[in-house]
């Protein structure tokens, strides 16, 4: 067998066969590199893109952006941008939030309104309890004109509730805990965004004193599995196998009908 294996003939067809499953090899790995979605981390993004906030989310529909997206092998941030109208005199403290640099302290947020329904944006970071309580009193005083505002930030995910710390600081950014405040109840579920936007620019109101801009890496997760394109990994790699497969098939049919005619 190792003999008609070596022919001109058979050594052609196994060079096809070679180069079709490692075609159908370099096609399984593509899939592989498509599948999985490394874990986020706080060492940044190569690429940062902006889409408005109306194509990635819409009032009253499940959260089911990923702010984090693979080009090749870069990664990719997505911010999103809208115009909106805040109401400053209904603004609260929200705790636990961390800053990139660790440190910890208090997001000032306000409930706004876009042209789609109603969005609760948090505005500004403050490290300590005293100047938070300080600047939310200054944002309350704010007068603001109802000429729509652009801003730019991170669309997050709304949070667990938690037994709220005072009457004007929540534990966690729970769009439920927002909704029944009294003074920010004037809206519904159905018309407000499930998610809440953090501007990690400066914008209007970073002029407060102690009000410092937002800053927010990527939270440790697990690698997302895209199911599809594993089954397609998987796929391609059982077609490579089986080129080699039918090679030998074939060989086997030849040899053993050569040997029959030689009986």
């Amino acid at each position: 067998m190792l003999k008609l294996a070596l022919t001109f003939k058979w050594l052609g067809a196994l060079l096809m066969c070679l180069l079709l499953a490692g075609i159908f090899a370099a096609l399984a790995q593509w899939q592989v590199t498509r599948s999985v979605l490394p874990n986020s981390d706080n060492a940044g993004w190569d690429i940062v893109q902006t889409e408005p906030i109306e194509n990635i989310a819409q009032p009253g529909q499940s959260n089911t952006f990923n702010e984090i997206s693979k080009a090749g092998k870069k990664k990719v941030l997505t911010e999103v941008t809208t115009n909106l109208t805040v109401n400053a005199q209904a603004a609260v403290l929200v705790a636990n939030r961390i800053q990139l640099d660790g440190t910890e302290g208090y997001w000032l947020v306000m409930p706004a309104t876009t042209q789609s329904g109603r969005l609760y944006v948090a505005v500004g970071f403050i490290a300590e309890q005293s100047p938070a309580k300080v600047v939310l009193a200054e944002a309350r005083k704010l007068i603001l004109p109802m000429a729509l505002l652009t801003v730019q930030g991170r669309y997050i995910p709304n949070e667990a509730p938690q037994q709220q710390l005072d009457v004007d600081t929540l534990s966690t950014l729970s769009i439920a805990q927002l909704l029944n405040l009294p003074g920010l109840s004037q809206g519904v579920e159905s018309n407000t965004y499930s998610g809440a936007l953090a501007l990690t620019h400066k914008n209007q109101f970073s002029s407060i004193p102690n009000l410092e801009t937002i800053t927010i890496g990527l939270a440790k997760s697990e690698s997302e599995l895209n199911w599809l394109s594993a089954f397609y990994a998987i796929e391609w790699t059982v077609f490579a196998l089986f080129a080699l497969f039918i090679w030998w098939r074939l060989l086997s049919d030849a040899y053993l009908k050569q040997q029959s005619k030689i009986g």
